[in-house]
């Protein structure tokens, strides 16, 4: 009886999955484009933090395993007097410092294409203003939450030359709350992701579910790959955020880098006249 309930939750996620991803039009195709190297390729990706406890556990395993990731966080989580506000402003520090890249994902989560288009891009500008000054970096990354996309969200992304990055597994942790449903949805999935084919998998860094499902996740991922070497297949490879950006955004990546230096340059502009 318990496998069959299990079975069953595995089925409802599946469906959940594809309601959730296809709100107002579909994104194209894989979401991060094919595989580089040829290998079958994950990129991890995190909504809606940072999350005081189960971040820090979710950058703990990535540092053990010298991992990037991407984190899609939310700006009312480290507004002022938010509670735990000091621990999360300095997870927000450690995974810039540890070359996880930051994405924008709205000031409260709203669900832009049914807004007001004013609240829209309060919800956009807000949230970039916000991670650009804890951050020192432009929020040139975006993730639409609920992944619904409409036509007014596509000019708004245009004109803010922001780039979205959707998803391709969904395991929905924030629905059932249990790390070894997230294990299996991953695992079914990675088992039938193709040479040459790129993955994005979204969790949430704000369940605890997903904190403990990483490294489940990242142990079978050694495993296989193991029994692959053996077979004289191809690995999984787990690329970085940062790899994944440079290969395919390369007109943004230069924008990133041409505003860094003006935030430098402005910077060391304002030292140098505090000292004259």
């Amino acid at each position: 009886m318990g496998r069959l309930l299990l079975s069953l939750a595995c089925v409802c996620l599946v469906a959940g999955s594809a309601v959730v991803s296809a709100q107002g039009d579909k994104w194209p195709g894989r979401a991060a484009g094919a595989s580089a190297s040829g290998d079958p390729e994950l990129l991890l990706t995190f909504d809606d933090g940072p999350h005081e406890k189960h971040t820090s556990k979710i950058l703990d395993v990535l540092e053990e395993r010298g991992l990037q990731a991407i984190f899609f966080w939310t700006g009312h989580r480290v507004q002022k007097k938010r509670r735990y506000l000091d621990k999360r402003l300095a997870l927000v520090e450690r995974a810039i410092a540890a070359g996880h890249l930051v994405g924008n994902h709205t000031l409260t989560h709203a669900k832009l294409c049914t807004v007001k288009r004013q609240q829209a891009a309060e919800e956009i500008d807000g949230n970039a203003s916000l991670f650009e000054e804890l951050t020192q970096m432009p929020m040139v990354l975006f993730r639409v939450p609920y992944g619904a996309r409409c036509k007014r969200l596509d000019g708004m992304l245009a004109d803010r030359e922001l780039a979205h990055l959707h998803w391709d597994m969904d395991p929905q942790e924030f629905r059932h709350h249990s790390a070894d449903l997230t294990l299996r949805y991953v695992v079914r999935k990675l088992r039938r992701l193709q040479d040459g084919q790129r993955a994005v998998l979204l969790m949430h860094d704000t369940q605890p579910a997903a904190a403990k499902a990483l490294p489940k996740i990242l142990e079978w991922i050694d495993e296989e790959n193991s029994k692959r070497e053996r077979r004289g297949r191809r690995p999984i490879r787990i690329i970085s955020g940062s790899s994944w950006f440079a290969e395919t955004q390369d007109l943004p990546l230069v924008k990133w880098g041409a505003s860094a230096l003006r935030v430098a340059q402005i910077r060391l502009r304002g030292a140098v006249a505090k000292l004259l």
